[in-house]
C-alpha cells in the first residue's frame, strides 16, 4: 500500500471515529446544556454554584482515580493488535487498578468532606453532597475503563454509544428527581444512582462487543511497564486540573456559592468549542501511537497537520456564534448569569488556542514523551494557581478568567513548538487561509441579523445563518484533496 493510500486510511479512521463522536458530543451537550438550565432555574445561581462545586470536586478527584489507567489502555490495546492474549492482560491490570485506585480516593472523599466545605464555601449541604458524588465515583471510574476499551480497539460506533448513554441516563434521573420535589441533595442522589446504572451498562456493552475479556495472569515486567506509563499520566492528569478547573475551585475559595455558579455555566459554554479537537483526539491517539511505533513518520505528519486544521476549522464554526450572542445565550440560564459575559469571552479565545493546536498534546504522549506532557501540566498548573490567586483579588471572576485562558493559551502554542523540535513534526499549511475568509462572512452575516433580531430568537435564526454562510464560503472556496476523499467516502457529495 502507498503512503497516500495509507495516510487516506488512516484519515479515515479518525475522521470515522471523530464524525460520530463529534454526532455523539453533541447530543452529549444538548443534554448537558438542558440538564444544566433546569438546575439554574430549579436552584438559582447559589445552590447551583454549590452542586457545581462538588462535580467539579468529583471530576478532580477522578483523575487520581484512574490511576491513568484510561489513556493507558487505549495505548496499549491498540499497539498490540496482533496479541489479543496481551491485551487481556492489560485488560484486566486496567480494571484491578482503576477498582483499587477508585475505592481508595471515594474513601478519602468521603473522610474529609467537612474539611473541604471548612475551606471553601462553608455551606453544610456540600458535605452531605460530596459524600454521595464519593459512592459514585468508583462508579464513574470504571465506566471510564469501559469506554477506553473500544476507544483503543478503534470502535467508533461502541465509544460514542457509552459516552451518549450515561448523561442521558443522568438528565433523566436529576429530572425524575426534580419532577419529585427534591432539591440539591436529591438531585446528588439521582447523580449517583445515574452512575452506578451508567457503569454497569458501559462494563457490559463494552464486553459484549469485543472477544476481549479482563485477565489476571499479567507479569511483574508488564506491570511495571504498564504503571510505568501510567504513574505519570497521573501526575500529568493531576498538574492538567491545575490550569483546567482549578480556577474553578479557587472562585469558590475566595468567592462565594453564587459566583461559582456564574462563572461554571460561563465555563461550560466555552468548553463547547472543544467539542471538534475532543471528536478527534478519541481515535487519533490509537492511530498515532500504531503509525509510530511503525516509523510511518511521513503518514503521521500528514494526518497531524489534517487533523489540526479541521479542529480549527470546526471550532471556530462553533465560536463566532457563541461570541456574537454570548449575553442572549447565557439569559437563557438565568439573568443572574449576565455577569458571566466577559468571562466566556475570555474562554473563548482560550479554547480557540486550544483548538489550533491540534492534537498535539495527545501526540506528544503517544511518542513516548509521556513525562514532557506530566511536566508541561506541572509547570503551567502551578502558575496557573499562582496567577488565579492574584487576579482573583485583584479582579473576581474576569481574574480568574484571565488567568486561566492565558495559561491555556500559551500552553498550547508550547505543545505546537515541543512536537515540532521533538519530532520534527508541523502542524499547518496554507490552506487555513479558508477558514479565515469563512469566518470574516460568516461574522457580517450573524452581526447583521443582530440589527434586526433579539433574545432567543437571534440565537437560533442568527447561529444558523451564520454556520450555513461559514460553510457555504468554504465549498466555494473548494475542498482540500484529503477533504473530498473523505466526503466522497462518507458523505457522498463529491462525485
Amino acid at each position: 500500500m502507498s503512503n497516500d493510500s495509507a495516510g487516506i486510511a488512516d484519515l479515515r479512521s479518525v475522521a470515522d471515529g471523530a464524525s460520530l463522536h463529534y454526532l455523539g458530543t453533541v447530543v452529549v451537550n444538548v443534554v448537558g446544556f438542558l440538564l444544566n438550565i433546569l438546575l439554574t432555574r430549579l436552584l438559582g445561581a447559589s445552590v447551583y454554584g454549590i452542586y457545581a462545586y462538588g462535580t467539579m470536586i468529583l471530576n478532580a478527584v477522578l483523575l487520581f482515580a484512574t490511576v491513568g489507567t484510561d489513556v493507558s489502555i487505549t495505548k496499549y490495546l491498540s499497539a498490540n493488535q496482533d496479541d489479543p492474549a496481551y491485551q487481556r492482560r492489560m485488560l484486566g491490570l486496567a480494571y484491578l487498578t482503576t477498582i483499587v485506585g477508585s475505592l481508595v480516593t471515594a474513601a478519602i472523599v468521603y473522610t474529609v468532606a467537612p474539611t473541604i466545605t471548612a475551606h471553601t464555601l462553608e455551606e453544610p449541604m456540600l458535605t452531605i453532597a460530596l459524600r454521595i458524588f464519593a459512592i459514585a465515583l468508583p462508579f464513574q471510574a470504571l465506566g471510564k475503563i469501559a469506554s477506553s476499551t473500544v476507544r483503543g480497539l478503534e470502535k467508533p460506533t461502541e465509544k460514542t454509544v457509552i459516552m451518549v448513554v450515561g448523561p442521558t441516563i443522568r438528565l433523566v434521573a436529576v429530572a425524575a428527581a426534580v419532577a419529585l420535589g427534591y432539591s440539591l441533595l436529591g438531585i446528588a442522589a439521582a447523580f449517583a444512582v445515574a452512575a452506578v446504572m451508567a457503569a454497569l451498562f458501559g462494563i457490559g456493552y463494552s464486553l459484549s462487543r469485543t472477544d476481549l475479556r479482563p485477565s489476571g495472569r499479567f507479569s511483574r515486567s508488564e506491570t511495571t511497564e504498564f504503571y510505568n506509563f501510567s504513574a505519570p499520566l497521573t501526575l500529568s492528569k493531576a498538574s492538567s486540573f491545575l490550569f483546567k478547573r482549578v480556577d474553578v475551585f479557587m472562585v469558590g475559595f475566595l468567592l462565594a456559592s453564587a459566583d461559582v455558579g456564574i462563572y461554571n455555566i460561563a465555563v461550560l459554554l466555552a468548553g463547547v468549542i472543544a467539542m471538534p479537537l475532543a471528536g478527534f483526539n478519541q481515535f487519533f491517539p490509537p492511530v498515532a501511537s500504531r503509525l509510530y511505533s511503525n516509523e510511518e513518520y511521513d503518514t503521521l505528519e500528514s494526518i497531524y497537520a489534517t487533523v489540526t486544521r479541521w479542529s480549527i476549522t470546526a471550532s471556530v464554526a462553533i465560536a463566532l456564534p457563541l461570541y456574537v450572542y454570548r449575553t442572549e445565550v447565557l439569559t437563557l440560564f438565568g439573568p443572574e448569569f449576565v455577569a458571566g459575559t466577559l468571562v466566556v469571552t475570555l474562554f473563548i479565545a482560550g479554547q480557540l488556542f486550544n483548538a489550533a493546536a491540534g492534537p498535539a498534546n495527545d501526540l506528544l504522549t503517544m511518542t513516548d514523551h509521556q513525562y514532557l506532557v506530566m511536566g508541561n501540566h506541572f509547570v503551567f498548573g502551578v502558575c496557573n494557581v499562582v496567577l488565579n490567586y492574584y487576579f482573583i483579588l485583584e479582579f473576581g471572576l474576569i481574574g480568574a478568567a484571565l488567568a486561566t485562558a492565558t495559561v491555556l493559551a500559551t500552553l498550547n502554542v508550547v505543545r505546537v513548538l515541543e512536537v515540532w523540535y521533538l519530532e520534527g513534526l508541523f502542524a499547518y499549511s496554507l490552506a487555513l487561509w479558508k477558514p479565515c475568509v469563512a469566518t470574516a462572512v460568516s461574522a457580517v452575516v450573524m452581526y447583521g441579523l443582530r440589527l434586526y433580531l433579539g433574545g432567543t430568537v437571534v440565537v437560533f435564526v442568527g447561529g444558523a445563518a451564520g454556520t450555513a454562510a461559514f460553510l457555504g464560503t468554504l465549498y466555494l472556496l473548494g475542498l482540500d484533496e484529503q477533504d473530498i476523499q473523505i466526503a466522497d467516502e462518507y458523505l457522498g457529495l463529491v462525485s
